[in-house]
């Protein structure tokens, strides 16, 4: 576990920098990472879950508080993680700042633990392309029930995935309203996703190869990250695809009438009133 933990906890770190570090072998590194990596991924069911009812209701009485969304209950974002390029199919893995990389589509509750992650898709995939071909994207409907979850624009919007309205230099005070503190909830996701990294910097830059055994170890970080943050207070509110899509990317009308539904029950924001 030392062997696995100071690999994962360091960016860059390689078999044979853990091979002197710890005077073993680079076979018995690998052995080491490669066990500890299948074991603790296959922990994730038990500790990557969707949320109970009673934390639902937690979750969305903190997003009610943080930004006015009654029914939100997470967040959902894509991620990067840098490889070392593949054998086969390279290109595939360039994403859009050139990088070889390997997609993470992740979603997060109010105490930025992970309820769902999907990892595997090459890294020249849309965020809205991999959600569309996830298995929690048939299962939402079911899984979500009254509630929903916070996106980007880079997401469509339908009745269980709430982004902002497009910006097209027409938007009404209300729709700019509900962007605004759409993403000043939607941030719990990056700040999840930043938090894994840092405790795992080998994310920013994973020296494993294949496809498969890079995909367990992403996967085992983040049980890992539920698992260190089970110590941490839970929310405290005084701390404080049913439709099929109607266009390419997959918005529904449902979808728009919720977001405008949610847009005209939030409050307006306070002006700042400047100091004589």
């Amino acid at each position: 576990m030392a062997v696995f933990l100071w690999f994962a906890g360091h960016e860059a770190c390689s078999f044979r920098d853990l091979s002197d570090r710890f005077n073993i072998s680079l076979s018995t590194v690998s052995r080491m990472v490669n066990r500890t990596t299948m074991f603790i991924s296959s922990l994730s069911p038990e500790v990557i879950r969707w949320p109970t009812e009673e934390k639902k209701q937690d979750s969305a009485l903190f997003f009610t508080r943080k930004c006015g969304f009654a029914k939100a209950i997470g967040c959902i974002d894509g991620t990067h993680i840098v490889i070392d390029p593949p054998a086969e199919r390279k290109d595939d893995y360039i994403d859009r700042k050139g990088n070889i990389t390997l997609t993470m589509q992740a979603i997060c509750d109010a105490n930025k633990k992970f309820i769902n992650i999907f990892v595997g898709f090459p890294g020249s995939s849309h965020d809205s392309w991999v959600f569309q071909n996830s298995p929690i994207y048939q299962k939402l409907s079911s899984y979500c029930g009254d509630y929903y979850l916070l996106g980007d624009s880079a997401y469509p919007c339908t009745q269980y995935v709430i982004t902002p309205y497009k910006d097209n230099g027409h938007l009404t005070a209300a729709q700019k309203n509900f962007n605004v503190k759409l993403s000043s909830g939607r941030v719990a996701i990056e700040h999840t996703l930043g938090i894994l990294k840092q405790r795992f910097r080998q994310l920013y830059y994973c020296k494993l190869r294949g496809s498969r055994k890079l995909c367990h170890f992403i996967r085992a970080c983040c049980v890992l990250h539920n698992i260190a943050n089970e110590s941490d207070l839970e929310f405290s509110p005084e701390v404080l695809i049913e439709e099929r899509a109607e266009n390419e990317c997959g918005e529904t009308s449902r979808g728009n009438s919720v977001r405008d539904a949610i847009c005209m029950d939030l409050p307006p924001r306070q002006q700042s009133r400047s100091i004589p």
